[in-house]
């Protein structure tokens, strides 16, 4: 899970990540780089021009069309 830096009363994650069992089976201990390298992508994505453009919009911020997309 992924929350908040220094607000310790607000435990809700910002997000959470699942990793199947089978996969951390797969990978072993290096589950844990793969779920960095997924957080590290979705913050990539964020701070990008293209979800900057969708959110200027309001209007099109609900529409599914312009959601952000799966990033792996």
């Amino acid at each position: 899970m992924l929350r908040p830096a220094g607000e310790e009363e607000d435990k809700s994650p910002i997000a959470t990540l699942k990793i199947s069992d089978d996969t951390k089976d797969l990978l072993k201990d290096k589950y844990f780089e793969l779920a960095k390298c997924m957080f590290h992508a979705g913050i990539d994505y964020v701070y990008s021009d293209d979800f900057q453009d969708m959110m200027a919009s309001d209007e099109d911020a609900h529409d599914e069309e312009f959601m952000p997309r799966i990033l792996h």
